[in-house]
């Protein structure tokens, strides 16, 4: 690894609102970048910044936390690829017009920033307000908000899924006339 983080870094911190303007606040990407972590490893030749130990990431609304978050660049820079791992890794963002954050959590979250896709893996769980999504695995399409939730078998014979897919959505208030 290099000792000049400067470059990557830098790239890292501009590429980090990698769900996209359509799904957060329209101003977070004019809010500072901050970082905090243990330790920051950058190797330029690898494209790759790890960001390890209690690693919390935050631009305005948005807020990514993991035990290890790891940023997979391009040769141009451009963010690939984000892994957030964790005991839980943990997302949240507020999306313009909306006062309830979103939230995930997983212990592995996986942000894939050319096809607009967010995996959660293991112990998966989605949010806003009182409305849940839990599930083994839990892929959210960014681009098209498309959600596909799943159990995972526990054998290799793919029978006896660990736990079932469960979905709680609330009723909207209503007020009566």
């Amino acid at each position: 690894m290099k000792n000049n983080l400067a470059p990557i870094t830098a790239i890292a911190l501009l590429c980090l609102l990698w769900v996209g303007s359509a799904q957060a606040l329209s101003t977070d990407s004019e809010q500072p970048i901050n970082i905090e972590a243990d330790r920051v490893d950058a190797d330029d030749r690898k494209r790759l910044t790890v960001y390890r130990g209690k690693a919390i990431i935050t631009q305005g609304s948005i807020r990514i936390s993991g035990d290890t978050v790891k940023m997979y660049f391009d040769d141009q820079n451009e963010l690939i690829k984000l892994i957030s791992v964790g005991k839980p890794a943990r997302f949240r963002q507020r999306p313009d017009g909306k006062k309830e954050f979103q939230r995930a959590e997983a212990r592995r979250i996986e942000y894939y920033a050319n096809k607009d896709r967010m995996i959660l893996i293991d112990h998966a769980k989605a949010s806003q307000g009182g409305d849940t999504i839990r599930a083994d695995r839990i892929e959210y399409d960014t681009f098209h908000g498309k959600v596909k939730a799943e159990s995972l078998p526990t054998n290799k014979a793919g029978k006896a899924p660990k736990s079932r897919v469960r979905i709680t959505i609330n009723p909207k208030n209503k007020k009566r006339p």
